[in-house]
């Protein structure tokens, strides 16, 4: 975890803030992660291809979804250890049980509406689709440019661009994880749809887009504060 006082300040007090600052973004990026995926949910198009999977996975064992995530995500966590051990940092187990426990939670809050009985024509659906994944990237870009921790399943992008020397980018690994997530999700039987075609293809690049943006706030909010010290 790269918590030094270069990133948050010249001492240890502004450190100590800096930490708590990114812990607290981290958190709210997986929680809006956690939503995002709700409403893929209720939009009933598909899902992302990693939650499709996971899905998949939770109806054949029974398992539920929250629990079957950080499931999923503990064999990647043994790659990180070998692999990409600076990737790790709280923010990698917030994320192995936030992110699914929070859907579980939304989705349990919507239980309680009269939406998920209702039967939305397929213009409402397709327009909610677009906001739906502007939450989703922004929520996995939120927490990652926090820095204090990659979630498994999205280090795998690094670490593909890493040991590709910066050949194979980032945004072109996760299609391409998204892609392997899809074809498995299929073969179980998993709801898959437009929704399912969009993330696969649209995730990868709107994750970097919007970490750009988050890094350029993040470095000039950063040269406030050293200018303040």
């Amino acid at each position: 975890m790269n918590l030094n006082y270069a990133r948050a300040g010249n001492s240890p007090a502004h450190a100590a803030g800096g930490c708590c600052k990114r812990i607290l973004q981290a958190a709210l990026g997986l929680i809006i992660l956690g939503f995002g995926v709700t409403l893929m949910r209720i939009i009933n198009l598909g899902v992302d291809p990693f939650g499709a999977m996971n899905l998949g996975f939770s109806q054949h064992t029974g398992i539920s979804f929250g629990t079957f995530i950080w499931i999923s995500h503990s064999p990647i966590f043994l790659v990180m250890l070998w692999r990409a051990r600076r990737l790790i940092g709280i923010g990698t187990l917030m994320g192995m049980f936030l992110v699914g426990y929070s859907i579980d939670f939304f989705y349990f809050i919507a239980s309680f509406t009269p939406i998920l009985e209702a039967d939305l024509h397929i213009s409402i659906r397709l327009i909610a689709l677009a906001p739906t994944l502007l939450i989703f990237a922004f929520g996995i870009a939120l927490y990652m440019e926090a820095n204090v921790g990659t979630v498994p399943f999205d280090a795998c992008g690094v670490i593909i661009e890493e040991a590709t020397k910066g050949k194979f980018k980032f945004k072109w690994a996760r299609v391409m994880m998204d892609g392997i997530c899809a074809a498995t999700a299929f073969l179980l039987g998993a709801p898959l749809g437009f929704a399912t075609i969009l993330t696969v293809v649209c995730l990868g690049p709107l994750i970097n887009f919007f970490r750009k943006r988050l890094s350029n706030k993040i470095r000039k909010r950063t040269e406030c504060e050293h200018t303040k010290v």
